[in-house]
């Protein structure tokens, strides 16, 4: 399947994440959604980033560690919609 997805993440309380190469990063307590678009494996993307046990790659993985998936919505579509 291919498409877009949010994530809608929940940070707990004030953190500063190390967020890769961009060093520390002060997220507020609150909620954050991340968009992005899976054209070879919406199902394996969202899963991996549901999954804890995950090589660091993107900047979401390292959000993912300061914070908790609270839903995730998703669409069908042939074309990356992430910008749109």
């Amino acid at each position: 399947m291919k498409g877009s997805y949010v994530l809608i993440l929940k940070v707990k309380k004030d953190v500063n994440c190390n967020i890769g190469r961009l060093g520390k990063t002060l997220f507020k307590k609150g909620f954050y959604a991340y968009v992005g678009s899976a054209m070879n494996g919406l199902e394996r993307r969202v899963s991996r980033h549901l999954s804890s046990n995950k090589r660091l790659h993107w900047h979401i993985d390292y959000l993912l560690k300061c914070s908790n998936v609270e839903e995730v919505f998703y669409k069908e579509s042939e074309k990356k919609e992430e910008c749109t």
